[in-house]
């Protein structure tokens, strides 16, 4: 979903695999930034500092040293105190990330109900930072980066980075291998949830039955895969209604839905309000 009334960001590039690093350093006042979106991926490592940092519906305190992890599609925006330092690596996954560097990928950023931020040592900071700092030198090589070397080091990245993630959460939320058929259809669901709305649709793509598809989510995720794709579409509208200058007319359109009282139908039903009572609540809680 790349609605223009939310702000996107794209990542350009020459080499295969486009990755950029950025450095956060301390400013003079604290730094607010707009809210917008990507179409890429970035993991936030923040070694000192403090303030909030906005993921999709969760604020989440910086408490250093800690990682902050934001998928392509979610709407995020930052606000760090002055003295706030870290490391962000931007990247996307066109151009030769392994089938277990994408397991690696996964265990990161789909892993269903975990929190998008988690602590880390000084020493897996320090090491995370040596990391990316070989990412930044290759990019900044006189002769132009080595495809090839970026995603080696990215590689080692995701590798460590998931090995910390799994250690952070819940002994018993099992990770999802690389042809995993949920994790298979948590990635569909991401890029066609407006197009599919049809359990069908997704089972068929990945060649096994509706009912075996549904039973293999729910044994996974606690939610039936007709839920997990709703839950999808009511999270974009979630983000339209706080996030967008748009009638609840224009929301549903934007969904796809395109007989408003529909739309308002299945809001209420999945979340006790209207989209118009939603907007209120929602943004006299984030005081939009």
């Amino acid at each position: 979903m790349t609605d223009p009334a939310i702000p996107t960001h794209r990542l350009g590039g020459a080499q295969a695999m486009p990755t950029r690093v950025e450095r956060i350093e301390p400013k003079t006042s604290a730094v607010k930034s707009t809210v917008h979106r990507h179409t890429f991926h970035e993991l936030f490592f923040f070694a000192r500092g403090s303030g909030t940092h906005m993921i999709d519906l969760e604020t989440v305190v910086i408490e250093t040293p800690c990682m902050h992890l934001v998928a392509p599609g979610q709407v995020h925006q930052l606000d760090r105190s002055r003295d706030t330092q870290g490391l962000v690596i931007m990247f996307t996954e066109e151009g030769g990330l392994s089938a277990e560097q994408h397991a690696d990928l996964n265990d990161l950023f789909h892993v269903a109900t975990a929190a998008p931020a988690f602590p880390i040592s000084a020493a897996q900071f320090t090491e995370a930072a040596e990391l990316v700092g070989a990412v930044e030198r290759e990019l900044m090589a006189p002769a132009g980066p080595m495809d090839r070397a970026v995603q080696g080091f990215l590689g080692v990245l995701l590798l460590k980075c998931a090995a910390w993630r799994r250690a952070a959460l819940p002994p018993d939320m099992p990770a999802l291998g690389a042809a995993d058929p949920v994790r298979l259809f948590l990635r569909m669901v991401e890029r066609e949830h407006l197009e599919h709305r049809q359990v069908a649709h997704y089972a068929g793509a990945l060649a096994i039955s509706a009912d075996h598809l549904s039973d293999r989510v729910r044994k996974r995720l606690g939610r039936s895969a007709s839920e997990v794709i709703q839950d999808r579409l009511m999270l974009e509208a979630k983000r339209l209604l706080l996030h967008a200058d748009l009638s609840v007319k224009e929301v549903s359109h934007a969904l796809h839905l395109e007989d408003p009282a529909y739309f308002n139908r299945v809001f209420k039903k999945a979340t006790g309000l209207t989209p118009v009572e939603y907007r209120t609540h929602i943004r006299e809680k984030y005081q939009r």
